[in-house]
Formats: structure tokens, sequence, C-alpha cells
């Protein structure tokens, strides 16, 4: 910035007056006005972008939310080229197998849309994947007024209870799910997965096969199911508990409950548990005098 200044001369003439045409005897004072002239000279500077590169770019190369203005910009771009040429060679409204597929939770958004939705697949497996409870809750979204899956196999992945409360949810009925069989073995389900489970099989009308195997439920996850089947649900047909190592003798009274009263249960699977040979006996007899009915040990 700097000023330039100009000298002004200001008429300095002795005034006349027209009365007496007399000059004023004092001299005038010399006045001199400055024009100031401001020129502003901002140099500008280069300033550095928060972004590097566009939006969409950033995104692609940040996995992280990026923060600017008090305003949250998140990726909703997510590609596998690979499942999506995988789903496209299955037909609508059948079977569709990802299992062993790698998938990941963010898979489950394309799973969800185009499997469920869009080919409003009938089975979908996917079998020994990577996803986890966030997985299973977009999953669980897309059984919410479904007719068209009947048959669903999550095992072998990492849904945990808080996964499992979250589809027991969606398989309530005012859910209007219309799913048969859930496989859930080897998801690190406890107890408290075996609560949830309970009490939506409390009131479900459609599920007939549930599978639990590989999993962490001992006496009390147990004890909730045997007293459900026991006195509320009518429509389970299929159960299998094997390789759940906790459960032991302890399980007996409650097991026995089950099968004496219960009248829809027509197959049980045990087998690789730690019931000893005497409480395999025990569970064998009451089966046998059944009709119709299958108990594996």
């Amino acid at each position: 910035m700097y000023a330039e200044i100009t000298p002004r001369k200001i008429d300095t003439s002795p005034a006349i007056s027209t009365s007496n045409m007399k000059l004023e005897r004092n001299p005038p004072t010399k006045r001199v006005q400055l024009e100031i002239k401001i020129n502003i000279s901002i140099q500008q500077k280069e300033i550095e972008s928060k972004f590097p590169y566009s939006q969409s770019i950033s995104f692609r190369l940040n996995p992280f939310p990026v923060k600017t203005d008090d305003q949250h910009f998140s990726s909703a771009l997510y590609f596998n080229p690979k499942l999506t040429q995988r789903i496209n060679q299955f037909q609508a409204k059948l079977h569709v197998d990802l299992s062993y597929f790698h998938l990941i939770d963010a898979d489950m958004t394309i799973i969800a849309r185009q499997v469920i939705r869009e080919k409003k697949c009938t089975e979908l497996w996917l079998y020994g994947n990577q996803f986890t409870s966030k997985g299973a809750a977009i999953l669980a979204a897309s059984l919410r007024n479904n007719f068209t899956l009947k048959y669903l196999d999550l095992s072998y992945n990492q849904i945990s209870d808080q996964g499992v409360r979250i589809l027991s949810e969606a398989l309530l009925p005012n859910q209007n799910s219309s799913l048969k069989a859930l496989y859930l073995s080897k998801n690190r389900i406890s107890n408290l997965g075996a609560k949830y489970l309970s009490e939506m099989l409390r009131t479900n009308q459609t599920l007939t096969e549930l599978w639990l195997s590989s999993n962490e439920i001992s006496f009390e996850g147990i004890q909730q199911l045997a007293h459900v089947l026991t006195y509320h649900n009518k429509t389970l047909k299929c159960l299998s508990l094997s390789t759940n190592i906790f459960l032991t003798d302890l399980c007996l009274n409650s097991l026995i409950n089950m099968l004496e009263h219960n009248q829809t249960l027509k197959y049980l699977w045990m087998t690789d548990c730690n019931l000893t040979e005497q409480g395999k006996l025990k569970l064998k007899q009451i089966a046998d005098q059944k009709e119709n009915f299958r108990i594996e040990l």
C-alpha cells in the first residue's frame, strides 16, 4: 500500500469589498489542500486447498469422514466388481450361493439391494464370510416386509449376539418376514443371543428351522429356548445345537420337558456336546417314544 500526495493550489486573491472597494490589510492565509490518492495493492497469496482432490476422489483416498465448515462428508461409494459380476450370474427368484466369497460388512449393502430386493431370491447362502453384526443389520432391514426369501444361511461369520438381536427383531410378526430357515452356526453366539432368539420364537410363526451349531450356548441359553419350545412356539421343526461344548447334563431336565410336551419339533441335533453317555441315553429314550421324531446325539 502506498499514498500519492498531490498539492492543490487554492485561490488566495485579496477579498474585495463591494461597498468601499478597500483591500483587506491582513495578508491572506495560504492554504494548501492535499489531495491524497490511496492505491491499495493486494498481493494474492496462493491458498492451499484443504482438499487437494475433488471431494469424490478424496472420499476414495480417505476412508474416514472429512470435516470442513462443520459439515461431515462420508463416502457412500463402495464397489465390488467381482461380487457384482458373480451376482449377475444368478437368475431371479432362485438360489444364490455366495459362500466363501470373502464378503465384508460393506458388501451386505450390495447383496441386500441386488440379490434380496431386485432378484428377489428365495435362498441366500452367505456361509463362511467375514461380516459382523453391522452386516447382519443391513440384511435384517431387507427381511422386513419380504415375502420372497425363505432360507438364509449366515453360518461361519462373526455376527455375535448383537447381530442375533437385530435379526430376531426383524423376524417378529409385525415385521412381515416369511423366512423359514435361519442358519447361524459358528457365529460366537452366547446365552444372550439364545435369549434374543427365544423371545422371537415366542411369537414368530414362519420359522421352521434354526441352526445354532458350534456356538457358545450353555445351560442358561438352553433353558430359555426349551421353555419357549415347550409352551409357546408351534412352528419350529428342526433345531441344531451340535458342537456347543458348554452343553452338559445340566440341560437334561429342560430338554426332556421340551421333548415330552412339544408336538411340532421333528429333528434335534446335539452331537459333539458335553453330554454324558447316561444323559444321551435318557434323551434317546424320550425321543423313541415320540412319533416321527429324530434325535442325533
